[in-house]
């Protein structure tokens, strides 16, 4: 029973993130990062949205892989967790910017 709480609580945040790739891949319009910001006007929007979603996607498989090895080592897990969060996060930040360097689009 108790691997099935762990399972249940530890797949809720990478599904989440999932589901913002997802979300992010099918977009018609340039997607958002930052709330309150529009988002910006880029050249290509479908490989602007893909290569956001890529990224959202490559963020939640430490989770994902968190949730695995938290099965057989919850200490283990949470060190994988933590390392997703303090170097995933600023990644994730870098490489929208990078993204947007790369589909801005200049008048």
């Amino acid at each position: 029973m108790e691997t099935v709480i762990w399972l249940v609580a530890s797949l809720a945040l990478p599904l989440i993130l999932l589901g913002v790739a997802i979300f992010a891949w099918t977009r018609r319009t340039p997607v958002w990062f930052y709330a309150g910001i529009p988002s910006p006007t880029v050249t290509d929007v479908r490989a602007f949205n893909r290569a956001n979603g890529i990224a959202w996607a490559l963020f939640s498989l430490p989770f994902f892989a968190a949730a695995g090895v938290g099965v057989v080592h919850r200490l283990a897990a949470a060190g994988i967790i933590l390392a997703g969060c303090l170097f995933g996060i600023p990644l994730l930040v870098f490489s929208y910017h990078k993204i947007c360097k790369k589909y801005e689009k200049t008048e």
